[in-house]
């Protein structure tokens, strides 16, 4: 019962924070993908250079290339992050309005050999439209997700509080009640005889 209770308010608390600061959600979000490239990448490189300063014949490679592009990347990540979500949705909404420009030519390709419904080109349009929009707010569509995400904590967390109290009215309705242990039917047959 407890423990119903405090999944309802975490999720409650939770849900209100993503829907109240989902700019900041997402900022947070950004920066710890930047720590994921940041911090193995220190210390890959971190122990190239022991095993040089050891003396021991190590190579400048490919491997050591890609960490300190890792750095480079998860260091702008942590210092500019707002950079990289704009950069982000941007990309996003130019592959969706390519998707659907692609997809409605398709569709005029294959007239060609046979008809094409009306309703064929809705989703197109669609995609088309979400990646305008995506184009014309980037950073308001960036935050949609994590409003919907708090939308559904909230409603789970206000759900899960409800059944916590309904369950609790029921649950002080029943009585105590004794469990009486049987035998099993082998046991009670041999000791009627």
């Amino acid at each position: 019962m407890n423990s119903s209770v405090l999944r309802g308010i975490t999720s409650l608390l939770i849900g209100c924070i993503l829907v109240f600061w989902s700019q900041r959600a997402i900022t947070y979000l950004v920066m710890a993908i930047g720590c994921l490239f940041l911090i193995p990448a220190l210390l890959s490189l971190f122990s190239y250079l022991i095993a040089r300063s050891k003396g021991k014949e190590v190579r400048f490679g490919w491997t050591q290339m890609v960490n300190v592009g890792s750095i480079l990347f998860g260091g702008c990540l942590l210092l500019n992050p707002l950079f990289f979500e704009k950069t982000l949705m941007y990309a996003l909404g130019a592959i969706l309005v390519y998707a659907g420009l692609s997809e409605i030519i398709s569709f005029t390709g294959f007239r060609q050999w046979t008809r094409v419904p009306g309703a064929f080109y809705v989703v197109p349009v669609l995609i088309i439209l979400l990646g305008i929009f995506i184009l014309v707010n980037p950073v308001e569509s960036a935050n949609l997700p994590f409003i919907l995400l708090g939308i559904g904590g909230l409603v789970y967390g206000f759900s899960e509080l409800v059944s916590a109290v309904k369950f609790r009215r029921k649950n002080s309705n029943v009585e105590e009640v004794t469990v009486v242990e049987e035998l099993p039917a082998d046991d009670t047959s041999s000791s009627h005889q």
